[in-house]
This record gives structure tokens, sequence and C-alpha cells, in this order.
């Protein structure tokens, strides 16, 4: 069965980009350029892997992950963090908030 990766990215280059390499490595892979667009598309399809940004537009990436791992429905689905913010306390924010890697 073919792995599902949902790529959370408002930069539609660095979206596509993701994206094309993960289909191309044989995942199916959908790209979302707002957390709205993710959350709508969780009621039709759970993801294997959530690939995630934090400077996104309206509700940052903390924060869905944050709302994510609250809710039994996605818990479960493993989350990592994919951004350009690298500080200490960036990294240990997102991970203390349930992501699996940073």
């Amino acid at each position: 069965m073919e792995k599902v990766i949902f790529c959370v990215e408002d930069d539609e280059n660095i979206r596509e980009l993701v994206v094309y390499a993960l289909k191309t490595s044989g995942f199916n892979a959908m790209g979302y350029e707002t957390g709205e667009e993710l959350k709508k598309n969780l009621k039709s399809v759970i993801p294997d892997l959530i690939l995630m940004d934090i400077m996104l537009p309206g509700e940052d990436g903390l924060s869905i992950l944050k709302e994510l791992k609250r809710d039994s429905s996605y818990k479960n689905i493993p989350v990592i963090m994919l951004t350009a913010k690298t500080t200490e306390y960036d990294k240990i924010t997102g991970l203390d908030l349930g992501a699996d890697d940073y």
C-alpha cells in the first residue's frame, strides 16, 4: 500500500519541490499552502506522515501541531517540522509540542 505524505508549506516553489521529490520516490504526496487546507483534507484522508512548516499564513505550524496532537483522530500521525526556523528554542518548542523530528 502506497504511503501518503502531506506537506504543509506556504512557499509554492518549496512545496512543489518537496511533493515532486516524494512522488518520484514512490510516495503519494499532497501539498497544502495553509493549515486550513490541511484540516479540510484530513477529514477524508489520514496521512502516514505530515511535513509541516512553521511560518504559514493564518494559523502557524506550531499551533496546528498542538491541535493535531490533542485530537485523538490525528495524534498518532508522525509530524516532521520542515522549516527555516532552526534556533535551539524553535527546535525544543516543536519537539515539546509533539513533533517527531525537526
